[in-house]
């Protein structure tokens, strides 16, 4: 390839991660800097040298020279700063440079530089993501938050696996990027990265794979049956009863359970719905062109069982808002139970029964009065009852309401259908009885889904008194999880 050496590359890409590392607070520092030095220590399973009387620049090219001779070395330095100062600008930085030496050794020393000033010019993230997805088979379903040029994107998915005989993940990138170009009218741009991918191709012996592409005779994947998961976390603030911090997980990989955290916020309660709405249109921003089904899950605690999430809006700024429930299947999830792991144990068995032999399971109503010891000991003698109707409308100050709920998590019942107003509405309990009818939990959403469905049938004027408006469902998965969320350093919103 033209261009500066593979020499020259790799020097350049150590010199720019020393001057970003030489900025670091922590680096500036003895006592921050002898931390990192320990905890790089202990994940690369190697003595690093701590700095002591040397000049500052010198030693950090010798640190960054050590990590860069270790097979991840300076992903583990990076992600060890980040221990420290977590998401700082200094970090970031990093993360683009670690993705650039890391793109550089897969194109075996390239200059790849004669493509940034073109990459750069591709910002749209919805735009970036859907290129990343076509270009990795949908393989790459998320992109971090500092890919947000098409350089950035290129570089994260340089070395990506690809199967073989394929065309590798970055050259099918640069591919479609060069159609882009094309469709916004700037040739030039798109003939330079179709050069480079075509120098690039012959030097591989991919010249086959790289026409395919381009005649676009790739197969599209098909259509994944499984949904699209946005969970919506609210965890108690645990001093000030009217703060919650807000966490979210965004999971579109068919292939796997892999949820993506993002920020977490420090919230007043009044803000919890106006936030939620600018979450999701992120969200759909991002995933602008999935096709597969979205579903909304809100984790809620004790305290916010009674608020209506589904009928939370949408385009509320538009004069006429959409309820969520319009476009999403929407389900509860207890916040409780995902923290309690000693109520994890009947939690899967009931889970698994269900999974295992659905044609045997079937719900239990609890009645009004019935001694929630009573209610228990039959819940976990019964391994078939895996839905509770509830007798009271949890989230309230009602002794009764709490030890109900309780009786159900503690039993791993996974899930259970309540009347936010008023379990003993005839209403309810004919919807409840269309619900569950059949054994299994199998029809459960759908059939709710119909009932919610002749609610919003009668518009704002007339939902309210239709029972599908009051109807909520927790269904809880315990296969499908959360991950960690993101720090509790959070922003806070006044």
């Amino acid at each position: 390839m033209e261009g500066r050496s593979p020499a020259r590359v790799r020097n350049e890409l150590v010199a720019g991660v020393v001057d970003v590392l030489q900025e670091s607070a922590t680096m500036r520092h003895t006592t921050s800097a002898d931390l990192l030095v320990t905890m790089l220590g202990q994940e690369l399973d190697a003595p690093v040298e701590p700095l002591r009387g040397e000049t500052l620049r010198p030693w950090l090219l010798h640190l960054v020279e050590s990590c860069a001779r270790i097979p991840d070395g300076l992903s583990c330095l990076v992600r060890c700063l980040g221990y420290v100062e977590q998401r700082s600008a200094g970090v970031t930085a990093l993360r683009r440079l670690v993705d650039e030496w890391e793109a550089v050794d897969f194109f075996e020393g390239a200059d790849l530089h004669p493509l940034r000033p073109v990459l750069l010019e591709l910002r749209s993230a919805s735009a970036l993501a859907a290129m990343a997805r076509r270009a990795s088979r949908s393989r790459t379903q998320e992109l971090p938050s500092w890919c947000d040029t098409g350089w950035a994107v290129f570089l994260r998915l340089a070395g990506d696996n690809a199967a073989a005989k394929e065309l590798p993940v970055s050259m099918a990138f640069l591919s479609l990027a060069a159609d882009q170009f094309v469709e916004d009218g700037q040739m030039e741009a798109a003939e330079l990265l179709r050069r480079w991918n075509r120098r690039q191709s012959r030097a591989w012996r991919l010249e086959d794979q790289l026409a395919q592409w381009q005649r676009g005779s790739v197969t599209e994947p098909a259509v994944s049956l499984m949904p699209a998961y946005l969970m919506i976390q609210f965890e108690p603030d645990g001093v000030d009863p009217d703060r919650y911090y807000l966490s979210h997980w965004r999971q579109s990989d068919s292939e796997g359970w892999h949820p993506v955290p993002g920020e977490t916020l420090h919230l007043h309660r009044s803000q919890l719905p106006t936030e939620v709405e600018t979450l999701i249109e992120q969200t759909e921003e991002r995933w602008s062109d999935l096709r597969q089904p979205v579903v909304l899950e809100f984790i809620l605690p004790w305290e916010l069982l009674g608020e209506p999430v589904e009928w939370w809006h949408k385009e509320s700024d538009s004069g006429s808002p959409t309820p969520l429930v319009m476009d999403y299947t929407v389900l509860v999830r207890s916040f409780e139970r995902l923290r309690k792991a000693a109520w994890h144990r009947p939690w899967h068995n009931k889970w698994r029964q269900y999974k295992d032999r659905p044609a045997d399971t079937h719900s239990y109503w609890n009645r009004p009065g019935h001694s929630h010891f009573h209610l228990e000991r039959e819940l976990k003698e019964d391994e078939n009852a895996v839905c509770l109707v509830l007798s009271e409308p949890p989230g309230t100050d009602s002794a009764t309401g709490r030890q109900e709920y309780l009786a159900g998590l503690r039993a791993g019942v996974p899930a259970m259908i309540w009347h936010r107003g008023d379990c003993s509405d005839p209403a309810f309990k004919e919807a409840v009885a269309d619900i569950v009818q059949d054994r299994g939990l199998g029809g459960l959403l759908e059939r709710a889904g119909r009932w919610r469905k002749d609610a919003l049938a009668m518009g704002p004027e007339g939902w309210d008194n239709h029972v599908g408006r009051h109807l909520a469902i927790l269904l809880d998965d315990p296969e499908r999880r959360p991950g960690p969320p993101a720090p509790h350093h959070a922003p806070v919103r006044p």
